[in-house]
């Protein structure tokens, strides 16, 4: 992984700015690499590592991190769901002027050759999870132009809507399913970080984001044309612990993921409604059993401030964010329950010298996703099924997964079938219709820690896990915030730049110069454009 680092960051330097009035001068680098100067493995790997780790913490742990509730940062920067501009682009710029157009190079240099079909799938699905991280979060984007022509090619691109990008995605991604089936004999070699060029898992993962974006799509007018295509990728989608989808990362190296943020800055602390839930005590959804999942997920704090070493910070809390105990623990306190990043039985365990044998990861995918996706899909009626089996399931599989990352490490952790079965037991009633969906749903955002951005995704789809029962607190909101009080943040606004010289091409919305953090995404509860009240219960089926 340094090697390539070293290489490809040394060399390339691709300084698109897409979407501007100046797009085609602009998104033309006099020195980037060409398809005759570089190999598509470099490439590739350079795409994968930065489409994680670029500025993870102003990126994600700043927002999403947040707004899933699984971290709280306690510092006052956007706890209160106050927006910073100056953070909140960063991917979007990234994605446009560097990821996009390496996806475009390595197409350029793969080419129309047979032999290169797994590269080309796996090149086009690692594009469309990017995708996904920018439309999921601001909405409608610059993606296609009328003569088919994609962003990241030298051409202005026109704002495409959800509704038109999401159905395209899929096709894409059921192309990608075709090409693996005669995946060819070129590989990545030892660049590709997340399957190691193993196009069986590749085409689960294809498979399973095809049911993720189908149900995303489950309340809009697109849902009916999905919904085959859900019903397609069932059988081909991920089926064990194994199949998880995660990119390695390098602590070796600089960088500001979780080993940075929660214990050299203390600037991270695992969320007060999360940490509730693993101790049971959630008052929106106890179960009064410790989660078998915790003490392979966090480490025990001292609690010298908080009570409890298994006590949370809570978000967006200015009482407590401004007492003098607690701006000691951002001195280096471990008051709070801490994540287990030491301990080789700990999901979050790193290395510095020896990638391969540490846990910490960005997380893409999982096999629990696919099990709690056929539950939903059974209590909408697009498939047949026991929907509190496939809960069930995705639990079990959800605790087996947290063991099978660890054991690569070289640790032996993992759930007991009893603990499991207790754990299950002592959970709230299943119930039926809208009830059985909330049970779904809670377990799905507990299952997918950490990967906040699918779960902030699913609280603004379906409202769960809810603030109406209490499962998720309510922040202070800052006066700063661009959401209005008692509302719930719904996207990440449009960059600074955008309105500045790309303003006739975005929705007409914001044409005027709008901007805000609580209009609703077309696919989100409640329609495109309107907002989520914490005081009303959920109601997605």
């Amino acid at each position: 992984m340094k090697k390539y680092i070293i290489l490809v960051m040394a060399s390339i330097a691709l300084l698109a700015v897409s979407c501007t009035e100046k797009f085609d001068e602009m998104n033309t680098s006099s020195t980037a690499l060409t398809a005759s100067s570089v190999q598509a493995h470099m490439v590739f790997a350079r795409c994968v590592y930065h489409g994680m780790s670029n500025d993870h913490q102003r990126n994600f742990n700043l927002n999403d991190d947040m707004y899933a509730h699984y971290f709280a940062e306690g510092l006052g920067w956007t706890d209160y769901w106050r927006y910073n501009e100056g953070w909140g682009n960063i991917y979007w710029r990234d994605f446009y002027t560097e990821r996009l157009p390496e996806y475009h190079l390595i197409n350029t240099i793969i080419g129309d050759d047979t032999d290169y079909n797994g590269m080309k799938a796996a090149n086009d699905i690692w594009n469309v999870i990017l995708w996904l991280r920018v439309i999921d979060r601001y909405g409608d984007a610059p993606y296609k132009d009328a003569e088919g022509n994609y962003a990241g090619q030298g051409v202005t691109m026109p704002y495409n809507s959800i509704k038109d990008i999401y159905p395209d995605l899929v096709s894409r991604l059921q192309a990608d399913v075709a090409l693996l089936s005669s995946p060819g004999t070129k590989t990545f070699g030892d660049y590709d970080l997340v399957y190691a060029n193993d196009w069986s898992k590749w085409k689960k993962l294809a498979n399973t984001l095809i049911m993720r974006l189908a149900m995303r799509m489950s309340n809009t007018s697109e849902a009916a044309s999905l919904k085959a295509a859900f019903s397609g990728a069932v059988a081909g989608a991920m089926s064990a612990p194994s199949d998880y989808a995660r990119v390695n990362c390098d602590t070796y190296v600089w960088g500001d993921y979780y080993d940075r943020t929660f214990y050299d800055w203390a600037n991270t602390f695992t969320s007060a409604d999360f940490m509730d839930m693993m101790n049971g005590v959630n008052k929106g959804y106890a179960t009064g059993i410790v989660d078998p999942r915790r003490g392979f997920w966090f480490a025990e704090g001292t609690g010298a401030i908080s009570g409890s070493g298994w006590d949370g910070f809570p978000n967006g809390n200015y009482a407590i964010d401004t007492r003098a105990d607690v701006k000691k623990a951002h001195g280096g306190d471990r008051s709070f329950a801490l994540l287990n990043c030491y301990d080789k039985n700990g999901f979050f365990y790193f290395n510095f010298h020896n990638t391969r044998k540490e846990n910490l990861s960005w997380c893409l995918a999982t096999y629990s996703e696919t099990c709690f996706l056929k539950a939903e899909a059974v209590l909408r009626g697009w498939m047949s099924g026991d929907a509190e089996a496939f809960w069930k399931e995705g639990i079990k599989a959800s605790m087996d997964e947290v063991g099978f990352i660890i054991q690569t490490s070289g640790g032996t952790a993992t759930v007991s079938e009893a603990d499991k079965n207790a754990y299950i037991a002592a959970l709230p009633s299943f119930g039926s219709g809208e009830n059985a969906l909330r049970s779904v749903m809670i377990q799905k955002w507990i299952a997918m820690f950490p990967n906040s951005a699918e779960a902030w995704c699913d609280q603004r789809r379906t409202g769960y896990p809810d603030y109406f029962s209490g499962v998720l607190t309510y922040p202070t909101i800052h006066p700063s915030s661009l959401v209005g009080e008692g509302n719930i943040v719904q996207r990440i606004p449009y960059p600074d730049n955008e309105y500045n010289t790309n303003s006739a091409m975005m929705p007409s919305k914001y044409q005027g110069g709008t901007r805000d953090q609580q209009s609703n995404l077309y696919w989100a509860l409640g329609g495109e454009g309107n907002t989520q009240s914490k005081s009303s219960a959920p109601k997605s089926l």
